[in-house]
């Protein structure tokens, strides 16, 4: 039996090792994409836990710890934290600061600059100058206090080591301390969370109604004595979150919400402790963010999966075929059919073996590789792609399918009481399927699918709720594109019998024999090359799925970065005093135009809420960030400022309407349209304006969707207003004019980090009220969930052009051993060997050349319709402003080309490969 077997497998060893080669690459590719699944979702939460997320996913305790309980509350905060984190390892931190003091040097009755004291963890701050303050001076009642101050405040009030001692006033009792300053201290990383227990920041100094300096660091015995007043003391827990995974997400979640509320009902803390922490929602956002980079795994996958699936039919098939007449021998000689299935099986099994030995073994390179080209590998991120059990079964899954759709036509053939019949000379112009109208069922499947995927227009996609609320992954949704994809490609089917029919008709019209058969055998029979012309429309279609929602994938970031900051350097908000904010946003360094803008809310019907932006147009206009499909900045100014435009109030005895620009969300929210006049809220009154365009977005104002929930969107769009024309408005009804909330900067080409750096570096504004556009796209694009899928794009259309490779190979190669003797036949009659090699051109180059250009113009439609639905943000909404569709034509060159590649290779070497004719003559005589 087994050498029987083996016998079968040498005679057609060509044969099957393009078999063995497609089912090694689907296994390969399939399991690479399992573990780069698993392999991605944790690295990226942990990465999300320890980096950008660090901060609100710790756990911060406050409270008033008696005197001399310091450590039993130190021990209650560990266990509590460990509780919070479901175990997990835990770093325990604390800061311990005094009431607020004054420093000397202001007049009575003048606002005086502050300080506190604090014993803050020194493994996270640096001395620069002096020496660490210690304990021994405190235990003199009249001694000075030893402190530290922070690098920019002792810059700031000129102090360092050496320097007089100090006298500090208690602003609540007005005993005073002194303190002498032994060194200079500066933290180790100001984006540490540890520092959000600093009023300050670690920063070292902030302007608001008061100055205030510090903390002055002073050793953790001073504040334990009765003459430095108390504030309570703080602590910061944070977990280990490197052994994390996303199969424990759920039990961390728990955790965390349970946690914080049992440890404030301790009493060894003292009376009214806090505990609180934002890992629940860092988790719930993580794990949407999850759900989206695994749908968009899935949906790519499964289109894999189709494309696979095919070629292997199709090289099985072929080689069924090529075995027809032993397998007719061997039923004629009274083998049973369940016997010629189980050689058949036998064959599938040798195949699969190695793929699922070999696919875990090769997943763990593969996906450093995925990691590390493409989006990710901005990221840095290191993917641990070893073997594990899920990968093991993902190979087996997959080894096995391919194994049955080796077999499948074996079994197929035999199930029926009499062999096949033969083919007839002139086969039908569809096959059977068709005729049925099964290409109509899967369109009609297939747009079901679409519609209910784009019903979902407010930023679901391929995910959706179940009854309890949760967020999963919808598969008929995830198909859809597959769908979409199987039956645009079906549809082609339909296209094969008119364009060979058309080829015919063009061919006779030469004079050449060869493109005259070439035309007459695709006539004669139109559905030989449907196999290859499938395949070959399906790589291409894919590779243009592909290109096109990487391409818009990285749009969509630099869009949504846009939108988000509206301007290269944006500032929230400041307590720089209104009549010097002019000045000094303008004297920034690199800053080329400062413009003032003013944020405020409109309540519309049906609980809706329009934002109402009054900006300096005429400063803004120039740096302000839109995209094409929504006019620039220069054209909405235009609208707003015209050059022509009369004195406000000439019109209507004094009383004519400010100009206004509106989204096209408000107008669907409030039920105007372009002309209509209304009121907007300004100030503590209202503001006759008339709309006078419409745009699709006003940066940073409005969504124009709805939230991530999916349900009826709350936002109302945006109102654009000229900020000097309003307030010229309001001067002349003597209302107040609007104050700036926020601040447009436009810095030169190169100095927005300058910029930014100087803003921050202000003591009278916090860092993250500082916006900077390219921040904000690198935190984008930097994302590893999002970037991750993204990298497996390109990796999956480069096997999808690999598989269709194969089987064109072997669907030519079969198709012209079936015809050797007509060739030899051709040949003995004096056909010339260039002829007969531009025959085989003509009618592979035919097909080939069809299936590229309905590839193209199938990938193309699709890529429109499907990529706008599947591209989405972390938090599964759709992204705003909306995808804008992106094929780059010089990638999409490159895809035709590496498809057409091997195809025409192959061709190349068919066409003149040198054959004996009398070889395939004497052959078929004997037969």
């Amino acid at each position: 039996m087994t050498g029987f077997v083996l016998l079968r497998v040498r005679a057609h060893r060509l044969l099957l090792a393009a078999a063995l080669l497609a089912v090694l690459l689907t296994t390969a590719i399939l399991t690479t994409l399992a573990a780069f699944s698993g392999a991605i979702g944790d690295a990226a939460l942990r990465h999300t836990l320890r980096t950008r997320s660090a901060a609100p996913a710790a756990l911060v305790v406050r409270t008033q710890v008696p005197a001399g309980e310091q450590e039993a509350a130190r021990r209650v905060v560990r266990e509590g934290a460990r509780r919070t984190f479901d175990g997990l390892p835990v770093r325990l931190r604390s800061l311990a600061r005094s009431g607020t003091y004054a420093l000397p040097g202001a007049a009575r009755g003048d606002r005086p600059d502050l300080t506190r004291l604090a014993a803050l963890d020194r493994a996270g701050i640096r001395l620069t100058k002096g020496s660490w303050p210690g304990g021994a001076s405190s235990g003199d009642a009249k001694g000075p206090i030893e402190v530290a101050l922070p690098e920019t405040a002792a810059a700031k009030l000129r102090l360092g080591p050496g320097a007089r001692p100090l006298t500090l006033t208690d602003r609540l009792t007005g005993h005073d301390v002194t303190v002498r300053v032994t060194g200079v201290y500066r933290p180790a990383d100001t984006a540490d969370p540890y520092w959000q227990l600093d009023e300050l920041g670690g920063r070292g100094l902030r302007k608001g109604d008061f100055m205030t300096y510090g903390p002055l660091l002073v050793d953790p015995a001073v504040l334990s004595r009765s003459r430095v007043s108390a504030d309570g003391t703080q602590w910061l827990a944070t977990a280990d979150f490197r052994t994390v995974t996303t199969e424990r997400v759920g039990a961390l979640r728990d955790a965390a919400r349970k946690g914080p509320a049992a440890l404030a009902k301790k009493s060894a803390l003292g009376g009214n402790p806090s505990a609180a922490t934002a890992l629940p929602d860092v988790l719930d956002r993580a794990e949407r963010a999850l759900l989206v980079s695994r749908s968009t795994l899935l949906i790519v996958a499964l289109q894999l999966i189709m494309l696979a699936g095919y070629a292997l039919l199709l090289v099985a098939r072929l080689l069924f075929a090529e075995r027809g007449g032993e397998t007719e021998l061997l039923l004629a000689r009274g083998a049973a059919r369940g016997r010629v299935v189980w050689f058949a099986a036998v064959e599938a099994l040798l195949l699969a073996l190695p793929a699922a030995v070999l696919a875990p073994l090769l997943a763990g390179p593969l996906t450093g590789l995925l990691a590390g080209r493409g989006a990710l590998a901005r990221t840095g991120l290191r993917l641990d792609g070893a073997a594990g059990a899920t990968v093991w079964a993902a190979a087996a899954i997959t080894a096995s399918g391919c194994a049955l759709a080796v077999v499948a036509p074996a079994l197929s053939a035999t199930s029926g009481r009499r062999s096949a019949p033969r083919r007839s000379v002139r086969a039908s112009a569809l096959p059977a399927p068709l005729r049925a109208g099964a290409d109509v069922g899967l369109l009609v499947i297939a747009a079901v699918a679409y519609w209910q995927v784009n019903s979902r227009t407010s930023g679901a996609g391929a995910l959706t709720d179940d009854r309890s609320g949760r967020l999963g992954v919808d598969p008929l949704l995830v198909a859809a594109p597959a769908l979409a994809l199987l039956a645009g490609t079906v549809v082609t089917l339909r296209l094969l019998p008119p364009a060979a029919r058309v080829a015919e008709r063009y061919a006779a019209k030469g004079r050449g024999l060869s493109g005259a058969l070439a035309g007459w055998q695709l006539s004669r029979r139109p559905l030989r090359g449907a196999g290859p012309v499938l395949l070959l429309v399906l790589a291409v279609a894919m590779g243009m799925l592909a290109i096109g929602q990487g391409a818009s994938w990285d749009r969509s970031q630099e869009d949504q970065a846009d939108f988000r900051a509206g301007a290269p350097v944006r500032v929230l908000g400041s307590r720089v005093p209104d009549a010097e904010q002019a000045r000094v946003f303008a004297a920034l360094p690199g800053v080329r135009r400062a413009a003032p803008a003013a944020r405020f809310p409109m309540d519309l019907s049906d609980d809706r809420q329009a934002t109402v932006l009054a900006l300096d147009l005429a400063r803004a206009a120039p740096g302000m960030l839109t995209r094409e499909d929504g006019g620039s900045g220069e054209e909405i100014a235009g609208a707003l400022v015209p050059e022509d435009r009369e004195p406000e109030g000439r019109a209507s005895g004094g009383s004519s309407p400010v100009r206004a620009v509106v989204t096209d969300a408000f107008l669907r929210a409030s039920g105007a349209r372009v002309g209509a006049r209304l009121d907007v809220p300004a100030g503590s009154g209202e503001l006759p304006v008339r709309i006078v365009k419409a745009v699709r977005q006003v940066p940073t104002a409005g969504t124009g969707g709805s939230g991530p929930d999916g349900g009826a969107a709350a936002d109302g769009g945006a109102v654009l207003l000229d900020l000097p024309a309003v307030n010229a408005r309001l001067t002349r009804a003597g209302a107040k004019p609007l104050a700036p909330t926020e601040w447009w900067l436009t810095p030169r080409p190169g100095a927005a980090d300058r910029t930014a750096a100087a803003l921050r570096a202000r003591p009278d504004i916090d860092p993250e009220q500082v916006l900077v556009r390219e921040e904000i796209a690198d935190e984008l694009r930097d994302d590893p969930l999002g970037a991750g899928p993204q990298s497996a794009l390109l990796a999956v259309a480069a096997a999808a052009a690999a598989l269709a490779a194969v089987g064109f190979a072997v669907s030519a190669a079969a198709s012209l051993r079936e015809r050797s003797a007509e060739f030899a036949v051709l040949r003995a009659l004096g056909a010339p060997r260039r002829g007969l090699a531009r025959l085989i051109a003509a009618e592979q180059g035919f097909l080939l050349g069809l299936a590229l250009l309905v590839g193209l113009g199938l990938g193309a439609v699709l890529t429109r319709a499907v990529v706008p639905l599947v591209v989405l943000t972390g938090d599964a909404a759709q992204p705003v402003p909306p995808v804008l569709v992106e094929l780059p034509l010089t990638h999409v060159a490159a895809l035709l080309t590496g498809v057409a590649a091997v195809p025409l290779l192959i061709v190349a070497a068919l066409a003149l490969r040198r054959g004996d004719p009398t070889v395939s003559l004497r052959h078929e005589g004997g037969n």
